[in-house]
């Protein structure tokens, strides 16, 4: 399989288009610094004649160690969804995430000053007819059909497990003192949580969808990122209209930013 890395900071950078069968695949990568002093989050893609995944990452634990667990986790994964000839593409995907969780720990038990380092993942993959995607942590996938939001991954978070106890609005996770501390991440020493979901159709033209690290996705509610998605035309576009809507309302305190975006159809 063919690998594809890091996008510059702050440009959005697309990935070569895919036709399988009557699908046809267009995406591309931006993240940005923000108003940190070094930039966490990594992101990839990976693709062959059959099909493509995409990975996003959020390091934590510091500038060398955060970095160095999402560069481990966009690798390891990659490099998992390479080796695997499991026909069932959900089951690939949870195995890679495993594997970078296990490279994360590896690299932890070599190096003390990696010690504390972890990372969110996010992974979709489209192949042939399937659709599918997983993750681990608080980096998002949304799935849109017809610029209605169809669906979206649900965060291993404090907060998360309060909104599906109904004890807080999911409109206030973004604000909500608990947001970032987290139930699962790569590098934990918490048991790793691994969420997997095939879509319940075939991806169709219009699908679109959306990977994002927690600074970019913060700041849009859901009918907010339906008013992007519908006003975009494609990929690159889309990014760069979320970007432009991240830095107006950052501040100075802004995460890092990163996001993907694969265009169906």
């Amino acid at each position: 399989m063919n690998a594809a890395g890091q996008a510059r900071s702050g440009v959005p950078e697309p990935w070569p288009p895919m036709t399988l069968g009557a699908i046809k695949l267009r995406s591309a990568g931006y993240s940005a610094q923000g108003a940190r002093d070094y930039n966490e989050d990594r992101l990839g893609q990976v693709q062959d004649a059959a099909g493509a995944c995409w990975a996003l990452a959020d390091g934590l634990g510091g500038h060398h160690g955060g970095a160095r667990a999402a560069q481990l986790a966009v690798d390891a994964s990659i490099v998992s969804l390479g080796r695997s000839s499991n026909p069932k593409l959900e089951d690939r995907l949870k195995q890679a995430i495993s594997d970078a969780h296990a490279a994360i720990l590896a690299e932890q038990r070599k190096q003390a000053e990696f010690a504390g380092m972890r990372s969110t993942l996010v992974l979709l993959g489209v192949r042939g007819k399937d659709l599918a995607w997983a993750h681990a942590g608080d980096s998002r996938l949304y799935h849109f059909r017809d610029g209605k939001l169809k669906w979206r991954t649900r965060d291993h978070s404090a907060v998360q497990l309060l909104v599906s106890a109904g004890e807080v609005a999911e409109a206030d996770i973004a604000t909500h003192p608990d947001r970032s501390r987290l139930v699962s991440s790569l590098g934990g020493d918490h048991s790793l949580l691994i969420s997997v979901r095939r879509a319940d159709a075939e991806p169709r033209a219009g699908d679109v969808l959306l990977l994002a690290t927690d600074g970019l996705w913060e700041h849009f509610d859901n009918p907010k990122l339906e008013a992007v998605v519908q006003d975009s035309t494609g990929p690159e576009d889309l990014l760069t209209r979320l970007a432009a809507r991240v830095q107006t309302a950052a501040n100075k305190n802004q995460d890092n930013y990163t996001a993907i975006a694969v265009y169906i159809g």
